[in-house]
């Protein structure tokens, strides 16, 4: 009986890991075709000449690489890399502050998912490596990450202090959005552009943005009691089977 537990588990682990590689190898690429680009200053301008827009690729080398992780896309994507990462290597990592941040880039990466396919893809115009990069940045990452935990989990990870250590690393990234383009009057994007709307208008688009995400962050914590319902009631139909 031990041994055919002691499978179960294996079987379970070899899935949870191949599952999160496909994950970890599809955010990786994003990242490093992105930082290639940034390196080498081959993207196309996201400033379109406005100096109140980052992105501007003939910016110096030290420049262009504090813009490309100033973006929201990108520190999603990257939490996601490095969850996944232990999710790999040390699949059975599952402290509170781990959890916080597995929480943190779920919520960051549907966030960028949803935003992107919703109302930007139509606007975004790539090719070639820029093509790859954002592909998976914004689609292929938010699809399988998601995916990934509604098929083997982690399950029932999230509470509510869960969420509150969560949403640290948003706000880290609009205050570091807001401290920065205070100093460089340029900013990731034109919701948070202080230069042309004022603080008192781009206040106001980052609190709906808050708001938003804890919607969503409800919704999430929603959904994972549902799938640990369902996980409950079928290994109890199983172990009913089995006896």
């Amino acid at each position: 009986m031990r041994s055919d537990s002691q499978g179960v588990r294996h079987l379970k682990t070899a899935t949870w890991r191949i599952t999160y590689s496909l994950v970890l190898a599809i955010s990786s690429t994003g990242l490093f075709v992105g930082f290639s680009m940034v390196l080498l200053g081959t993207y196309s301008s996201f400033s379109d000449g406005d100096p109140s827009l980052m992105g501007d690729p003939d910016q110096p080398l030290l420049s262009r690489v504090f813009d490309y992780f100033s973006y929201f896309t990108i520190w999603s994507n990257i939490a996601v890399a490095v969850v996944v990462g232990v999710f790999v290597f040390r699949p059975r990592m599952s402290s509170f502050w781990f959890r916080a941040l597995w929480f943190s880039s779920l919520l960051m990466i549907s966030v960028t998912g949803l935003i992107y396919n919703i109302a930007l893809a139509d606007l975004v115009q790539a090719e070639g490596a820029a093509a790859l990069s954002n592909l998976c940045n914004h689609v292929l990452t938010p699809f399988a990450f998601v995916l990934a935990w509604l098929l083997v989990g982690p399950r029932g990870w999230i509470s509510l202090r869960v969420i509150v250590a969560g949403l640290i690393v948003p706000f880290c990234w609009i205050f570091l959005t807001l401290v920065r383009g205070a100093f460089v009057d340029a900013y990731a994007y034109p919701f948070v552009n202080v230069t042309k709307l004022g603080y008192a208008e781009v206040l106001i688009n980052l609190s709906v943005i808050v708001v938003a995400c804890c919607v969503l962050s409800l919704a999430l914590w929603g959904i994972d009691k549902v799938m640990c319902k369902l996980v409950r009631t079928r290994n109890g139909s199983n172990q009913g089977a089995v006896e």
